[in-house]
């Protein structure tokens, strides 16, 4: 693919999130998405065959970005520094990347009617799941975390669900501070005892 045409891409990519986030699957048009993107609709059908298609390439470009801007970022010296850096990614992610969590729990919606979506918000979440997975596995060959950890899989799976979690409680109550040091001080208390679980 020319540069030219994977950078037309990800910019229809890019502006599609931005409609979805904002007005729902159901409630979003492919010409919607021309009208943001600047494009023609011809345009949409020639780069995907469908709103699905689009929208499951959406779902694939968007969490690789969030992947390569914050997960690789959460490694540290000591499990408190990597649960700092967790939290410090997190919050980063949450305030550069609003309309993807708006996006992503549209998609969870969406993946209920759309074996297609679901299946790529299966890929998309296993692809986090294993970033993660990897920070704690070389912070156990490292010696930071307890070699007696076995199932640095299942710690991923529940450090994506207590983000996921805070970022749909986000979404409810936008107004909440992120910065609010009462709230993450327990966010804290629950990475470090997923962390040092054995």
């Amino acid at each position: 693919m020319s540069e030219s045409k994977e950078q037309k891409i990800n910019e229809i990519l890019k502006n599609a999130l931005k409609v979805l986030a904002k007005n729902g699957y159901e409630n979003t048009t492919i010409a919607n998405i021309a009208t943001e993107s600047g494009v023609s609709r011809g345009i949409l059908h020639y780069y995907f065959s469908n709103k699905e298609d689009l929208v499951s390439k959406v779902l694939a470009y968007s969490s690789e970005n969030i992947i390569q801007t914050t997960i690789k970022g959460i490694k540290g010296k000591t499990a408190e520094e990597i649960a700092d850096n967790i939290i410090k990614d997190c919050i980063q992610s949450f305030k550069e990347y609003p309309d993807f969590y708006a996006f992503l729990f549209e998609m969870w919606c969406a993946s209920r009617r759309s074996d297609k979506i679901k299946n790529e918000l299966i890929i998309c979440s296993a692809k986090v799941t294993e970033s993660i997975e990897k920070v704690l596995d070389e912070a156990i060959q490292n010696g930071i975390l307890k070699k007696s950890i076995k199932n640095t899989e299942e710690m991923s799976k529940v450090l994506l669900a207590l983000f996921n979690g805070i970022a749909f409680e986000i979404l409810m109550e936008p107004s909440r501070d992120l910065e609010n040091l009462k709230y993450w001080i327990q966010v804290r208390n629950m990475i470090l005892s997923i962390l040092k679980s054995q």
